[in-house]
């Protein structure tokens, strides 16, 4: 298979900056790299190109390797390209513009599509010679996908100029925020339908490598491989970004399919896989595009705070106390006045709460398995995290990195469950373990509970208690309504039981309380556990000692404080 294998050279936006690429690459080669083939994206020419252009015009001098580049993003562009042809030509010796949009195989085998320019502007009839449009987008996906056949697998690289919307999402963060909002969503679409290994784009001024992401999603479909989006910066940038990016890469068609399925440890959900009650389960590419701008405008924004400082963005308005905070959620988000959990309800007993966000809070577990056994809880009524807001999911994910940080410092680690199942009030209950017990143990208490799960009568009734990725969504595998128990072990491995029939209410109970784990069988039953109302405010009180120095909500109300 090596001999298979093909080195190959992307390049971003030369902007005429065309002999630094070439005297880049021979250098390479000179010191003993070899290459067989360069792709440039983004803007390849400059409104005016320098005298060293002509001699590769007109043959004097010829590039190292073959080059192939992509159309124009600009009409100021279209003199460089014969006013716009549609279809490739040489333009100089071993330098081939490609054209708008097709698909080209190497003589290796290496399937490329390749899409030039910019999205049409909405309502530009016809689209401009340098931009492409929904029609474009259609035919292309037709013709490489044979209509949609289900032999098509993928293709090994798909070259754009402009970015594809919304393919931050569940990802990294890029170091511009303003790529959180840039792009074409019919890029997005066009590479949800074709699959690519390697997706390469320019045009945005920064180099960016996204995490690979599934193209599949997990428990519903069949394992398939994960691409991996780069987009490159300018040739000779200031900031000295990546311009130049060379990988080796055997073609789809070559490569054994152990290979091609292996999946690396970080790939994330596809961020162009979407779920809402319009399109529940479909991809962007069977999607409208009113429904995927409806559904990723905001959404993709709200993940990228919490890397940025130990306040993860969760900007808010001054507030005194928490009952400010809940009854301001009343005409906000919905609300059970009789629910126990509803903050502002008239049932939720306040001297448990620990800390309050701003779309969530902490609470004391009534009846806790050990004495600092919390819950993540909305201040509004939602069901489940699969009924959460961005706003508030992303708060969730805040406490849950702030729970870490304070009980590591108290030598504990944290195991996180939740149980969609005869609850009508999300609880993410978190019990925290010594540091001495192992991930694995925990594991293999869920897994050995659910082996010897019984039915009402007695009878034989396993539980499938399944590991899923990391960086898997809940949202991506169920559906809005669908029962189910998940758990986030200490080293971030996750297990999920989709519930179809009888679930037993204290089963995350019953697996931590066991001798796998703490070995506190007499803690099952939260009923047996209560305490009275003084020991109730002490542990409460105990807890936020630990937690305050942590709490990213009260840093947030310190900081308004000063302010005024």
């Amino acid at each position: 298979m090596a001999s298979d294998a093909l080195k190959v050279m992307v390049c971003g936006d030369a902007e005429g900056k065309i002999e630094v690429v070439f005297n880049r690459i021979e250098k390479l080669m000179k010191k003993g790299s070899r290459f067989d083939i360069l792709f440039a994206v983004g803007d390849f020419f400059a409104e005016e190109m320098p005298d060293s252009w002509l001699s590769y015009r007109n043959g004097t001098k010829k590039p190292p390797i073959p080059t192939y580049i992509l159309g124009p993003n600009s009409s100021e562009h279209l003199k460089h390209y014969g006013g716009g042809d549609e279809d490739g030509f040489d333009i100089g010796e071993n330098i081939t513009y490609l054209g708008r949009k097709g698909v080209f195989t190497t003589s290796g085998g290496l399937k490329v599509v390749y899409l030039s320019g910019l999205e049409s502007p909405s309502g530009s009839t016809p689209a401009p010679k340098h931009c492409f449009s929904e029609a474009d987008i259609k035919s292309l996906v037709t013709s490489v996908t044979n209509a949609g056949s289900k032999n098509f697998v993928g293709v090994d690289l798909l070259l754009t100029s402009q970015w594809p919307k919304a393919v931050c999402t569940y990802g990294n963060a890029p170091s511009d925020d303003k790529c959180l909002k840039c792009g074409s969503i019919l890029i997005s679409q066009l590479a949800s339908a074709i699959r690519p290994r390697y997706h390469f784009s320019a045009l945005e001024k920064i180099h960016y490598e996204r995490l690979p992401y599934r193209n599949h999603v997990v428990l519903s479909d069949s394992t398939r491989h994960t691409t991996r989006f780069i987009s490159l910066a300018p040739v000779g940038n200031a900031d000295k970004q990546k311009y130049l990016y060379a990988f080796t890469i055997t073609p789809m068609t070559k490569i054994d399919q152990s290979e091609l399925l292996k999946m690396p440890a970080d790939a994330t959900e596809c961020p162009y896989f979407k779920r809402s009650k319009q399109d529940d389960g479909k991809s962007i590419a069977q999607m409208s595009t009113e429904s995927f701008l409806q559904d990723t405008d905001e959404s993709a924004q709200f993940r990228w705070n919490i890397n940025k400082s130990n306040s993860p963005g969760l900007h808010r308005k001054r507030k005194s106390d928490f009952n400010k905070n809940a009854k301001r959620g009343k005409t906000e988000r919905p609300q059970d006045w009789k629910c126990w959990f509803c903050l502002a309800g008239e049932k939720v007993e306040k001297h448990l709460v620990a800390s309050v966000g701003n779309q969530t809070y902490l609470a004391m577990a009534k009846g806790g398995i050990v004495e600092d056994h919390i819950m993540i809880l909305p201040i509004a009524h939602h069901q489940s995290s699969l009924d959460l807001p961005d706003d508030t999911e992303l708060e969730c994910t805040a406490y849950k990195l702030s729970l870490k940080k304070a009980l590591k410092d108290v030598g504990k680690k944290c195991v996180f469950f939740e149980r969609n199942y005869r609850t009508d009030h999300m609880q993410i209950q978190v019990v925290p373990v010594p540091d001495s017990i192992s991930s694995t143990q925990i594991k293999n208490a869920f897994i050995k509970l659910g082996q010897q799960h019984t039915d009402r009568q007695g009878k034989p009734q396993p539980l499938e208690i399944a590991e899923i990725p990391k960086n898997t969504e809940l949202k991506q595998i169920l559906s809005a309504s669908q029962p189910f128990f998940h758990v986030e072990l200490p080293d971030g491995t996750r297990l999920l039981h989709t519930i179809k029939a009888f679930f037993p209410l204290q089963f995350g109970r019953e697996a931590i309380c066991g001798a796998l784990v703490l070995n506190v069988p007499d803690r099952v039953n939260w009923r047996d556990c209560v305490l009275v109302k003084d020991d109730e405010v002490t542990f409460t009180k105990k807890f936020r000692d630990v937690f305050t120095p942590h709490d990213f909500a009260r840093e947030e109300e310190d900081d308004d404080e000063e302010e005024t």
